[in-house]
């Protein structure tokens, strides 16, 4: 289900009677669509997060089984991760309310669910991602390890350009 239908979906009594008054109705909408907007960057950021964690737990087993060669490698994915969960939960809102600096109506919002579309897939890649790096975390491969590291910083970066090209457009500078 579209998130925008599971937020219209939701109003209560009194969302609803605003939808039926004059003046009120384009207030409402604006409103639905940054709690939709609100809604998708927090689902990406608890992606990140769980990823996050994940390179965290292989930095406690490597830690744990005295392997310290790797941890700078690991150092540097959860820095970025940290980073990158960091400026998704608190970017600016999707759509802003009446004196807001950055504006972006319903129409605006339709493309940027285009690129929501490839900020997701990128998240939901960066987690499958991790499974390759545990292995050679496993099997104390130094540089595998590093080789895993150095594709999950590329994975990361296209997560950051796929939410620079969102924040760009929510800022207006490519509608």
């Amino acid at each position: 289900m579209d998130i925008r239908e599971r937020v219209t979906e939701s109003r209560g009594t009194l969302q609803k009677l605003q939808l039926l008054l004059p003046g009120f109705h384009g207030y409402r909408q604006g409103e639905d669509a940054r709690m939709a907007d609100e809604l998708l960057r927090t689902q990406v950021a608890n992606k990140v997060h769980g990823s996050l964690a994940s390179v965290q737990g292989i930095r406690q087993s490597l830690t744990q089984a005295s392997q310290f060669g790797s941890l700078n490698d690991l150092a540097y994915i959860i820095t970025d991760l940290q980073t990158l969960e960091g400026q998704i939960r608190h970017a600016e809102q999707g759509y802003s309310g009446i004196a807001a600096a950055i504006r972006v109506g319903a129409s605006q919002l339709d493309r940027l669910y285009e690129y929501d579309y490839g900020f997701v897939l990128a998240s939901d890649q960066l987690r499958v991602a991790i499974g390759p790096l545990q292995d050679a975390a496993g099997a104390n491969d130094a540089a595998r390890i590093r080789a895993e590291v150095d594709r999950l910083r590329a994975l990361v970066q296209e997560l950051k350009n796929a939410f620079s090209a969102r924040t760009t457009t929510v800022e207006g500078i490519q509608v």
